[in-house]
């Protein structure tokens, strides 16, 4: 009895922070939302450049791969595969956030 009042009473604690939190969020919504549409567009754009990176080092180094030398192999196919993480990343973000970034248009209209 006394842990279930101590826990309602650490409830009613937070109440005022989360609604300072709230009241923020509300206010600087149109901000936050213009910020996470470009964080998310950096994953597609550091993912291409990490990729293209890779495949890069792989074709450049393609004698030293023919010498047994594998550190430009493994370099490039480590590239390749973050930025294939961030790719992914970029379109399971875009798909997630895709109703605020709708929505955020609409009100950009006139």
């Amino acid at each position: 009895m006394k842990d279930e009042r101590q826990e309602e009473k650490n409830q009613v604690d937070k109440i005022p922070a989360l609604n300072m939190i709230f009241e923020n969020l509300i206010s600087d919504a149109s901000e936050l939302v213009k910020d996470l549409y470009w964080g998310v567009k950096t994953y597609l754009f550091f993912g291409l450049i990490s990729f293209l990176f890779g495949v890069q080092t792989i074709i450049n180094n393609i004698d030293s791969l023919q010498s047994h030398l594998y550190i430009p192999l493994f370099v490039g196919g480590a590239l390749i595969f973050s930025g294939l993480v961030q790719i992914i990343t970029y379109f399971r973000l875009s798909r997630k956030y895709s109703k605020l970034f709708k929505i955020q248009d609409e009100l950009k209209k006139p």
